[in-house]
């Protein structure tokens, strides 16, 4: 049986991952926004 402490570390570990990875696909959405605009830049000069 789960102790609360338990399921409190648990939720929290779960939030963490969770925090971690909206970061994440953030961050990857940013770099492929600016990847597109370096291409852009590129190929007019």
């Amino acid at each position: 049986m789960l102790e609360l402490w338990d399921f409190t570390h648990i939720s929290v570990t779960q939030n963490n991952l969770q925090e971690l990875k909206e970061i994440w696909d953030q961050w990857d959405d940013q770099s492929s926004s600016y990847s597109t605009v370096n291409m852009v830049i590129y190929l007019i000069y």
